[in-house]
């Protein structure tokens, strides 16, 4: 509905002959170069002149239009940054996700290595003939495979738990030296897995930081995507309501004395 009265065309005549008439009260001007009254000097004012109400519907357009065009451009620059951010918002998103589940899929597969390390080594001890030699060392290799499965270690630890694992396979060879070719395959893919295990943790440990660096990214970016979806929500509001407000002021045609309610727009929410 219409928000304002016959007082709406009054009230854009008074405040536009003030600006544009060039009135001054006691040395004041209303707009210009403020000049302070010489004491010695008597007070006069200056001529008014007048602008007809015609010259100041044309005023009220101008002003309509010149918002409509400065919402609209920028509109456009913000549209197209806001279209560039949810991409790029999309984009960080996305790589999170992946690392996030890469960093799940290298803690499961470092776990069934060393699951496998394990089941391979226990065949390792059936190909023994002489057990009582090789207990100790047995023993001290399962210890370290508990620790490897269960015990939240640093890179650095973990590390070295798998070289002692190596050494300690060494060890038993040399003790039991039946030169058996499958126990060399079994240690070999034992080492192998091992590596494989390292070089995992290694990968996890690069990107373990990661995650937090691009959450934080995703986060100011979310922000930001927000704070210019308001602002283009806004504009387009503001726009609206010019023009609405431009349409009926091309449309009254010379200002006389009978005027049908025109839509007002308060000045001060122009500077959102």
């Amino acid at each position: 509905m219409p928000r304002c009265s016959v007082c709406e065309l009054s009230r854009y005549i008074f405040f536009w002959k003030k600006i544009y008439s060039g009135i001054t009260i006691s040395g004041f001007k209303l707009y210009g170069e403020t000049t302070l009254p010489d004491t010695e000097t008597e007070v006069t004012n200056t001529p008014v002149t007048l602008l007809d109400d015609n010259e100041l519907l044309s005023i009220v357009i101008e002003k309509h239009n010149r918002f409509m065009g400065e919402y609209s451009s920028e509109l456009k620059d913000l549209q197209e940054k806001m279209n560039s951010g949810r991409s790029e918002y999309n984009r960080v998103s996305k790589e999170l996700e992946a690392l996030e589940t890469r960093i799940v899929v290298l803690k499961e597969k470092r776990h069934q290595l060393y699951y496998q390390a394990g089941k391979l080594r226990l065949r390792l001890l059936e190909t023994i003939s002489d057990k009582e030699k090789t207990q100790h060392l047995e023993s001290e290799i399962g210890n370290i495979e508990n620790k490897l499965q269960n015990a939240n270690l640093s890179s650095s630890e973990e590390c070295g738990y798998i070289d002692s694992i190596r050494s300690l396979l060494k060890e038993i060879i040399e003790t039991v030296p039946d030169n058996d070719m499958v126990q060399q395959a079994t240690v070999s893919s034992i080492h192998d897995i091992l590596e494989t295990a390292k070089a995992a943790r290694s990968e996890l440990d690069e990107m373990l930081n990661a995650p937090d660096e691009h959450r934080k990214e995703s986060i100011a970016l979310k922000q930001e995507v927000e704070d210019q979806e308001a602002r283009l929500a806004w504009l387009a509001r503001r726009t609206a309501l010019h023009k609405e407000a431009l349409g009926y002021w091309e449309n009254v045609g010379p200002v006389g004395s009978t005027m049908i309610d025109g839509p007002g727009i308060s000045e001060g929410e122009e500077q959102q």
